[in-house]
C-alpha cells in the first residue's frame, strides 16, 4: 500500500552533518542517517513511500528566512516533497514571512518548540497560530518527559483556543509521555501523526494508541533522519490493521490535511 510519510528533517548539505549530530544528542539517539534529500530519495526508492513532507526547523529568528527558502528549493527539484515552514515566536515580519511562503507553495508550519525554546502556548506564539489558523495547517513537536514547553496540555490549549486551526500534534501528541497525552489528546479535534512511537513501545501498544484514537485521526511519519523510513513502514504494516486503516493512516488524512494531489496512487 502506498504512503505519505509527513514527518520528514532535511538539512542542507553545508550543515547536515553538525545538525544530524546535535539532533541525536538532544535525544540520545544514534543516529545512522546523513539528514539530506537525497537520501532520502534514495532509501525510498521503488518502496511503497511515494511522497514527504519536508520540513527543517529554526532555532532562532534570524534563520527562519533562509531556511524557508531551502525548504521551497527542495520541493521546487523534487516532485516527491511537500514543504512546510519554520516560524518562530521572537522573529518580526511574521506576516510577510507566512504571506511569502504560501505564494511559494508551502503546505503548512512546522513548530518544535523544545528545540526552539519556547512554551507552545506562550503570547507570541498564539500570536502566530492566530495568523495562520484557517490558511496553514500546524504540524508541532508535541511532549517530552524532560521539559514542560511542549506538553500535550499546552497542546490542548492551543487547539481549544483556535478552533479554525488544523494541529497536527507530532508523536501521538506527547512524545516520550504516550500515556500521559491520552486525557488532553483523546477528544479534541485534532490529528497526530505516529513518527517516533514505533522504535519506543511494542506493536501491540501502538495498536491500542492506533484503535484509541481511531485511524481517522492519525498520520504516518517517519521522523527521518531519527528513523529509516521504510523500517517505519514495514513495522506500520505489520500490525493488524485493516485496509482501509492502514490507508487512512499511511495517505488519505495527509493528502487532505496538506492538500497533497496523491490521486495517482490511490488505487
Amino acid at each position: 500500500m502506498f504512503a505519505i510519510d509527513c514527518h520528514d528533517h532535511v538539512y542542507n548539505r553545508r550543515i547536515a552533518k553538525h545538525a544530524v549530530s546535535g539532533v541525536g544528542d538532544f535525544y540520545n539517539v544514534e543516529m545512522n542517517c546523513t539528514g539530506i534529500a537525497d537520501e532520502l530519495i534514495g532509501i525510498a526508492e521503488n518502496s511503497p513511500i511515494k511522497h514527504f513532507v519536508i520540513n527543517a526547523v529554526a532555532l532562532t529568528p534570524k534563520h527562519v528566512n533562509s531556511l524557508n527558502n531551502f525548504i521551497i528549493s527542495e520541493c521546487e527539484k523534487h516532485k516527491e516533497f511537500s514543504g512546510l515552514a519554520t516560524l518562530h515566536p521572537d522573529m518580526e515580519n511574521a506576516d510577510e514571512e507566512i504571506e511569502r511562503v504560501i505564494a511559494a507553495g508551502i503546505k503548512g508550519i512546522k513548530l518544535h518548540p523544545d528545540t526552539q525554546n519556547f512554551n507552545a502556548d506562550c503570547e507570541n506564539a498564539m500570536k502566530l497560530y492566530e495568523k495562520i489558523a484557517g490558511r496553514l495547517p500546524l504540524l508541532i513537536h508535541s511532549g517530552d518527559y524532560r521539559y514542560n514547553m511542549s506538553h500535550p496540555e499546552r497542546i490542548a490549549h492551543i487547539i481549544d483556543t483556535f478552533p479554525n486551526l488544523t494541529v497536527v500534534a507530532a508523536h501521538l501528541g506527547g512524545w516520550s509521555i504516550y500515556d500521559e497525552a491520552v486525557p488532553y489528546m483523546l477528544d479534541r479535534k485534532c490529528f497526530m501523526d505516529i513518527s517516533s512511537v514505533m522504535p519506543f513501545m511494542p506493536p501491540e501498544k501502538v495498536l491500542g494508541f492506533i484503535k484509541l484514537y481511531g485511524a481517522d485521526r492519525l498520520i504516518f511519519g517517519s521522523d527521518f533522519p531519527m528513523w529509516n523510513p521504510i523500517k517505519e513502514y514495514e513495522s506500520f504494516m505489520a500490525l493488524e490493521l485493516s485496509d482501509e486503516e492502514r490507508a487512512k493512516i499511511l495517505w488519505k488524512n495527509a493528502s487532505n490535511v496538506f492538500g497533497i494531489d496523491f490521486s495517482e496512487y490511490e488505487s
